[in-house]
């Protein structure tokens, strides 16, 4: 996935940033089986670690004890080389994370369900528990594998045309942000988020 050195994110917390943002995960096997999952990071660990689960009947599920890849997927988006002053090809701009590392199996997946369900429900106005259904959710949690990945290495990267001169980052920004079949406005707000931020740590 390594494209240039200036895409490169290299900071740890930015790397549970990522995974913390975007946490619908893509889990890949050894064995070339994937499937897709909401991910959490593991906010009381060092570095970055990532609980997660996996259906038993999920195909993928044979494959959890072996090393595997996690993908998440940030805002992406094509970029038009009509965009650009001078001549360029066109690109894809994205936020991404690969995560490797083996898997511990848990063996009782309760404890990252009801974490799962208690992160996202946070977000709405009545929050819902699994611990409303009784010893349903105990026995749905049987159908569950649970895992917890530290990470043994990862990448990140964020593709934001900052390998171009500010004029014609502003044009990508102005592209994205403009009616038709290519307008992007998460894409385009993560690029003034990110440049602003470069800005203000070469100001500092």
């Amino acid at each position: 996935m390594r494209i240039k050195e200036a895409f490169d994110l290299q900071d740890v917390e930015v790397a549970r940033s990522i995974a913390r943002t975007h946490p619908f995960a893509t889990i890949v096997t050894g064995d070339l089986r994937a499937t897709h999952m909401p991910c959490l990071v593991d906010e009381d660990a060092d570095g970055l670690e990532i609980l997660g689960h996996v259906a038993r009947p999920d195909p993928a599920s044979e494959s959890l004890g072996r090393p595997l890849l996690l993908i998440f997927q940030g805002p992406h988006g094509y970029v038009s080389a009509s965009w650009y002053e001078s001549d360029a090809i066109p690109t894809w701009n994205h936020v991404t994370l690969h995560v490797r590392g083996t898997p511990e199996l848990l063996g009782d997946a309760m404890p990252v369900l009801e974490r799962t369900v208690d992160h996202f429900e946070a977000a709405v106005p009545q929050p819902w528990s699994l611990g409303r259904m009784g010893e349903t959710a105990r026995e749905m949690a049987g159908e569950v594998i649970a895992f917890r990945l530290r990470a043994e290495s990862w990448h990140a990267e964020a593709k934001l045309s900052q390998d171009k001169p500010a004029d014609e980052r502003a044009r990508v920004i102005a592209g994205l942000e403009a009616p038709g079949p290519y307008r992007n406005n998460p894409l385009a707000g993560l690029m003034r988020r990110f440049a602003a931020a470069r800005a203000g740590g070469a100001d500092g």
